[in-house]
Parts: structure tokens; sequence; C-alpha cells
């Protein structure tokens, strides 16, 4: 009895086990074509995420330049909280484009 991963939800299961407990996939009709559709299902999915997060990074960056430019005084906490989240929008966004140029080219 060994160890392997599921191919749709990539937990540890038995060789053994005929559906998978985690995502309920039927183990025993897995073809060629079928665990071809699921990695490409989960590339999709893995790729819709890194775009969502790559959009709240950009909201959040959008947010932080508004504030920080519409900010009348400069000692408040507000000033310092757009700067912030200018700087954290703007690292996390490069991190996920990085992160979605790299799960293109895998896929290629």
């Amino acid at each position: 009895m060994a160890i392997i991963k599921c191919p749709q939800c990539a937990k540890s299961i038995s060789d053994k086990q005929v559906i998978c407990p985690h995502c309920d996939l039927d183990m025993k009709d897995l073809t060629e074509e079928k665990l071809h559709s699921l990695s490409k299902i989960k590339t999709l999915k893995n790729s819709q995420t890194l775009m969502t997060h790559q959009a709240i990074a950009m909201l959040l960056f959008l947010v932080g330049v508004f504030t920080f430019y519409n900010s009348e005084d400069k000692t408040a906490p507000q000033y310092l909280l757009s700067q912030v989240c200018i700087l954290v929008g703007f690292i996390w966004y490069l991190v996920n484009r990085v992160r979605l140029i790299l799960a293109k080219r895998k896929k290629l």
C-alpha cells in the first residue's frame, strides 16, 4: 500500500482508495483524457486566483494613492496608512505578476 496524490485535490491518499475521501473523485475511472482535463482545470483555477490577487493588489495600491493625495494633514495616521497601502499594493502586484508569468511559462 503506497501513498499517492489525488489528481484533483493533490491531497495524500492510499493507492487502494476507490474514491478520494477529500474531493470524491472516482479513481477507478481515470483515463489519460480525464487526467489531462483535471490538469487543465487546476491550471485555470490557479491562474484565476493569481489574477484575482493581482486585481486586489491594484485596488489596494489605488486606494493608497487616492488617500495619499487627498490627505491634508501629513501627520495624520491616514497619511501613513496610505503610504503603507501604496507600498504593499505595489509589491503584492509585482509578486503576483511574476507568479502569473511563471505559471504561464510552465503551462507552455
